[in-house]
């Protein structure tokens, strides 16, 4: 991600700012490849949950989450994950929006009741989960997202039509980071059981911070009690926000650790790790209040972008459906708040 500059708020950034597609075309194709990698996976048995049990009833809350999300990663300048990768790196407006996440997570764990409540009330369908529980066909999805943009991502990377100018050493071509993104999550899937998430991960942080210094409040909010059966390399296994050791604390946590490690190794290695000065403080309010928004669309969606368009979109949840409708919105909206407010 750090050598290709990967970072899903670019993509919805760069779409309503610059009209710029190129970041669009390269999570396409990274979504395109995962469906068609994880239903080869189902035919040949090497996962059996799918439509994965771990995707709940679609609802309305799904939709809003994602425009709170949409909105909050274009202000804070990079998705959960993004910001992780550019932390790494000696990113101080990165470290601003992390420290916006944790404490939006805090927020949210105080609303959460709330928050659950309108999830539940507003659910659509009860006992469909995904797009082939409606129509009928599972194949059917695979083969309309899959096979064509994947045959024209090959044409457009034959005839140098996905090239750009790079100056910068070490630079990865998007189109390269897709296919070794999509197999690295692929093997993930195929060996866990479920894909790549950090909302939970972060929420955790938060409880172990609220531990810390908000000891009284901490326990009283039920958020931080709740646990949830997760499948885990073929076992049951609970897992919450909760600052407890468990899956969450054992899968997520080394994730976020590995994506900033990696990218702090690779930025050390080209010479070009910096801990940067601070923003403008209107762009550093932006990037805190971007996190904390972020935080809360997650709680209320039920995931980040990571978990609804990696993990969902490939396998055609309907969770994660109204998500992405949800944060393509939201990340229009945040282009105009930050066009027009932040750097006016």
């Amino acid at each position: 991600m750090y050598r290709s500059d990967f970072c899903m708020a670019g993509v919805f950034r760069d779409v309503f700012l610059f009209r710029d597609y190129l970041r669009m075309k390269a999570l396409f194709l990274l979504v395109a490849l995962l469906a068609f990698f994880l239903y080869l996976m189902r035919v040949f048995r090497v996962i059996s949950t799918y439509p994965p049990s771990f995707f709940g009833a679609p609802s309305v809350a799904n939709l809003v989450g994602g425009v709170l999300f949409g909105v909050g990663m274009v202000l804070g300048g990079g998705c959960m994950l993004g910001t992780l990768y550019r932390l790494g790196t000696g990113n101080t407006a990165s470290a601003i929006t992390f420290c916006g996440i944790l404490l939006g997570g805090f927020a949210s764990a105080v609303i959460y009741p709330s928050i659950h409540s309108f999830a539940s009330s507003t659910v659509l369908f009860k006992d469909k989960t995904a797009l082939e529980h409606i129509i009928g066909n599972a194949a059917a999805p695979v083969l309309a997202l899959s096979l064509l943009p994947i045959a024209l991502a090959w044409r457009w990377i034959k005839t140098g039509r996905w090239s750009q100018a790079a100056y910068a050493r070490g630079y990865l071509p998007l189109w390269k980071a897709s296919f070794m993104m999509a197999f690295v999550i692929a093997a993930s899937v195929a060996l866990s059981g479920r894909p790549l998430a950090v909302s939970t991960g972060y929420a955790k942080l938060s409880g172990f911070l609220g531990v810390l210094f908000l000891p009284a409040v901490t326990g009283k909010l039920a958020f931080f009690r709740v646990q949830s059966p997760r499948l885990l390399y073929g076992s049951i296994m609970n897992g919450g926000a909760g600052p407890v050791i468990d899956s969450v604390f054992l899968t997520q946590l080394p994730l976020m650790a590995g994506v900033v490690g990696g990218s702090f190794l690779s930025s050390l290695r080209l010479g070009e790790f910096k801990i940067r000065r601070l923003p403008p403080a209107r762009q550093a309010f932006s990037a805190f209040f971007g996190g904390m928004l972020m935080a809360a669309g997650a709680l209320m969606a039920a995931g980040c972008n990571l978990w609804h368009i990696i993990g969902g979109l490939p396998v055609f949840a309907l969770q994660s459906i109204l998500f992405v409708f949800g944060a393509a919105g939201g990340a229009f909206l945040g282009a105009v708040f930050l066009r027009k407010i932040v750097i006016k």
